[in-house]
């Protein structure tokens, strides 16, 4: 364990490095909070849709913009650059477990990203906008719940996107697929009780709900009893299906690398 802490400071303190990259950050997803609220704003007005009013609105916006910080889907990345340098050969013959050290960094760029990142800009943006509470202690229990679920469910994906580098030397083409269907269906933008039928079935079966609307939704309360159960062992049942494919995946691929460069 030792080992993977170590991981986990170095990733938190090389990212300290990139202050500027930071700061353009929060203020990139600050316009972006504007933007949604004041779209939301005409949409919704002093009225509401669905049963969803404009404060809830503007709660689910921030929230979603928090969210973004602790998807690890971008570790691909990391695993991309190293593959291409060679370096990847001297990861895997060091004696960690490669797949865990891979999550110990991915974990400590998200904990530099809460700090830096996600308390500014839920700090300002409820300041200016307005934030309101978990419905209810449950709810707030069931947020952290699903806050998990959702970095395990990144990783996972990420991962996956990472290892298909081991045949294919890019992960351009799955990343650009992967960013679209996230995007589409994660409900960051749209909250899945605004999709129309079939996509709002489609949505729920996916894991990407799980990205941006599951977490949302429940702080909220939108998501209670019978749905929020079910919901959950969705999640988990998409967790589990993941990890065992990267393991699958794992080991074939380390049989099967070809270091580009090094």
């Amino acid at each position: 364990m030792t080992s993977y802490h170590t991981y986990f400071r170095k990733s938190f303190k090389k990212n300290a490095a990139y202050r500027t990259t930071v700061w353009l950050q929060i203020v990139s997803s600050l316009i972006q909070v504007g933007i949604q609220v004041a779209v939301w704003t005409a949409l919704i007005g002093n009225g509401a849709v669905d049963g969803i009013g404009r404060d809830q609105m503007i709660t689910y916006v921030i929230l979603n913009a928090a969210m973004y910080a602790f998807r690890l889907t971008g570790l691909y990345n990391d695993v991309d650059a190293r593959l291409r340098s060679g370096d990847i050969a001297i990861d895997i013959l060091r004696p960690v477990h490669y797949p865990l050290l891979v999550l110990a960094e991915s974990l400590g760029r998200a904990a530099y990203h809460f700090v830096f990142m996600v308390v500014p800009i839920v700090i300002v943006s409820a300041a200016v906008f307005g934030f309101s509470a978990p419905a209810s202690v449950s709810a707030g229990i069931g947020f952290v719940f699903a806050l998990l679920l959702a970095m395990l469910i990144s990783y996972a994906i990420g991962y996956l996107i990472a290892l298909l580098s081991f045949w294919f030397l890019t992960t351009f083409h799955f990343s650009w697929a992967i960013g679209g269907l996230t995007t589409l269906f994660s409900g960051a933008f749209l909250p899945l009780w605004f999709f129309p039928e079939p996509w709002a079935s489609i949505a729920r079966m996916l894991p990407f709900q799980f990205l941006g609307f599951v977490p949302a939704a429940t702080w909220m309360g939108q998501l209670t009893g019978t749905d929020l159960v079910v919901t959950f062992a969705v999640g988990i049942l998409w967790c589990v299906t993941l990890l065992m494919c990267t393991r699958l995946l794992w080991n074939r691929a380390t049989s099967q690398l070809v270091v580009q460069g090094g």
